[in-house]
């Protein structure tokens, strides 16, 4: 007789690209590509678009600006493509979109701390600068405490399972109405602070500086620069009335250009992605779309009924405010008798409006 045997060995589960190592490592090369990918368009397309106009012999600046930004929506809108493209085919594992967002947040944050704590070390050691250093080194602190008790994956896989980073649409042909309406406000919000913060002009400004040589640069004040050296402008060599007394930042490796108009760009285009992603988070979008369908059971009321309805509310007001007028006037008439006293009377008022106050002869 045949006797089927128990394997005693569990067949083994393969690791997937899903552990915690292979998921930092995995976010790591996927946020340099991002960064490279933004590189190429914010400075890889402009400086070959210059290199081809001055070549062609193209001057016009409305020629250039809308040339380059064409160039720069099309080379965006190829990338998101062809990573899109390469999403679908290749294996991803989860929590690497969440992952590449933290390891860029990360790299900003470490990159300010570590050269906040440069220039707080160069400046002396204060007391006001031991603090400051104190901050900063907690920052760092939390960072390695953050990669090193494992809530990097945990997190990653969390933003990245909630969606955030996903371009499906929770539930698309339900609460359209609430859903849009949700859309419009949260860009109206943060329209209006960046509209405030180009119209004060918070972010700063590049000029054009004249070289010796006559040459005109930009001075790259308005440029996020890291390594450059700011050159103060020399009397002798550069004269107020040609390069109109503005320093220059020279060298050093430009991380985002034109703040003043990248920064809105970007700030605009993480509104539309974070409105976009919003409403369709699973729990915020059964809320909405709960909403539009307590609000489809309302029942509203006719054309002539709401013209009644004003007509008596209007009357009523009219009576009220009429009402409390007689009665302030009455008031008014009764207390200011001299018999009473509680108010002043005419005469008083007189004489005190020709000693030239407000306040009445007799003190009441």
């Amino acid at each position: 007789m045949a006797v089927a045997a128990k394997s005693t060995s569990e067949p083994r589960q393969p690791k997937g690209p899903s552990e915690p190592m292979s998921l930092v490592v995995s976010s790591l090369i996927g946020a340099v590509l991002v960064l490279g990918c933004v590189a190429l368009v914010l400075r890889g397309v402009p400086a070959a678009w210059e290199a081809l106009a001055a070549a062609v012999g193209i001057k016009d600046p409305i020629v250039l600006i809308a040339v380059q930004i064409t160039l720069q929506i099309a080379a965006a809108i190829g990338l998101i493509y062809l990573s899109s493209r390469f999403g679908a085919t290749g294996q991803r594992a989860t929590g690497v979109r969440g992952g590449i967002f933290f390891m860029i947040a990360i790299a900003f944050v470490g990159l300010f701390v570590i050269k906040g704590l440069i220039n707080t070390a160069g400046q002396g050691f204060t007391f006001a600068g031991i603090v400051v250093m104190l901050f900063y080194a907690v920052l760092l602190f939390l960072i390695v405490q953050f990669f090193r008790t494992g809530r990097f994956s945990t997190w990653s896989v969390t933003v990245d399972q909630a969606g955030w980073f996903d371009t499906h649409n929770y539930k698309r042909t339900q609460g359209l109405r609430v859903r849009r309406l949700t859309i419009l406000g949260i860009l109206l919000i943060a329209g209006s602070g960046v509209w405030t913060l180009m119209n004060h002009n918070y972010m700063p400004q590049n000029a054009r500086v004249k070289l010796p040589d006559g040459t005109e640069v930009s001075n790259r004040l308005g440029d996020w620069v890291v390594g450059g050296t700011v050159l103060e402008p020399d009397p002798k060599k550069y004269p107020p009335e040609e390069n109109r007394a503005r320093p220059r930042v020279d060298g050093g490796v430009t991380l985002l250009p034109d703040l003043q108009f990248t920064v809105p760009m970007i700030l605009i285009a993480l509104t539309l992605w974070f409105a976009w992603r919003a409403v369709s988070y699973p729990t915020f979008a059964d809320f909405l779309i709960a909403t539009e369908a307590e609000i489809n059971k309302v029942s509203w009321a006719s054309r002539r009924s709401l013209i009644r309805d004003t007509i008596v509310v209007l009357t009523s007001l009219f009576l009220m405010t009429l009402f409390l007028f007689v009665i302030d006037v009455f008031w008014g008439f009764l207390l200011s008798r001299e018999m009473i006293g509680v108010l002043p009377t005419e005469a008083q008022q007189q004489a005190a409006s020709q000693h030239g106050d407000n306040q009445p002869v007799r003190d009441w």
